[in-house]
């Protein structure tokens, strides 16, 4: 199997988030739910030279949240918000998981999360202080979730 790298620096928004503030709600994996997805809600990044994209279909219900070392230092709201969407969608369906190595889906879901931070214009400091925590401190909400082939991981 070929291991392929997305390019996660050219990451883009490519339709706007639309909302519904839900906080009683707890998902199956014990999260607290902070909002569900309304509409669809899609980015792209290159991969192998070509676009893809990732879509977080309406009904998500998405629990974003900022790991506690970080609470007061990085904002979360805008584009750590947005693409905190994003990569709590990444990691409920392990979308990267089948075209990774190594356990290496996980981190391909952490650098999009700094990808589309930067495309929404975070600093690279914020970007990579969020980097570092979710990577050192994320592993058990992901672990606690399967591949799911209906991830709407596909090419443009």
């Amino acid at each position: 199997m070929t291991v392929r790298r997305p390019d996660f620096s050219q990451a883009k928004f490519e339709t706007d988030l639309v909302l519904k503030r839900q906080v009683e709600a707890v998902r199956r994996d014990g999260a607290r739910v902070e909002a569900i997805v309304v509409e669809d809600y899609r980015v792209s990044f290159l991969w192998d030279g070509a676009r893809w994209s990732i879509t977080v279909p309406a009904g998500f219900q998405a629990a974003p949240s900022v790991p506690p070392r970080l609470h007061g230092l990085v904002p979360f709201w805008g584009a750590l918000f947005e693409a905190s969407i994003v990569h709590d969608w990444c990691y409920w369906t392990r979308c990267f998981d089948p075209h990774s190595a190594g356990g290496s889906g996980r981190r391909s879901a952490d650098k999009l999360l700094c990808g589309l931070m930067r495309a929404g214009g975070a600093s690279m400091a914020d970007a990579g202080e969020v980097f570092m925590a979710v990577h050192l401190f994320g592993g058990d909400r992901y672990q606690v979730n399967q591949f799911r082939p209906d991830n709407h991981l596909a090419p443009c």
